[in-house]
């Protein structure tokens, strides 16, 4: 799976289980391209408790940006920032790779590696 904006690709892993959607980013150390979590249209909250990477957070609305959250910081305890918006898929990418992005930039996710939209 890969996720294209800007005319940029990145690899795409995607969260299916909710088990995988709670942990998200916490624990790891790196992240190859994005992370999606699909939660279906409406306005939804994430934050960085126990992630060990700064991430810019991403979230897409019918296709395009609706909000970006640059340099997310990572965080534990009780002191952590709570970034919400409106969103029915949320990208993380690593922090500084949304820098050039705005609000209505077009998002296209594709299925393996041929760039057919799904």
């Amino acid at each position: 799976m890969e996720l294209q904006i800007n005319g940029k690709v990145f690899p795409l892993e995607m969260l299916k289980s909710d088990e995988e959607v709670a942990k998200g980013m916490m624990g790891r150390e790196s992240l190859e391209g994005a992370m999606g979590f699909k939660m279906g249209k409406g306005f939804h909250t994430f934050w960085m408790m126990d992630c060990l990477i700064p991430l810019d957070i991403v979230f897409v609305l019918n296709d395009r940006i609706n909000k970006i959250f640059p340099d997310c910081q990572p965080c534990s305890g009780v002191d952590c920032s709570h970034y919400t918006a409106a969103g029915e898929v949320i990208y993380e990418f690593p922090a500084g790779t949304a820098k050039d992005w705005k609000a209505g930039d077009s998002v296209n996710l594709y299925l393996g590696t041929k760039y057919n939209p799904v």
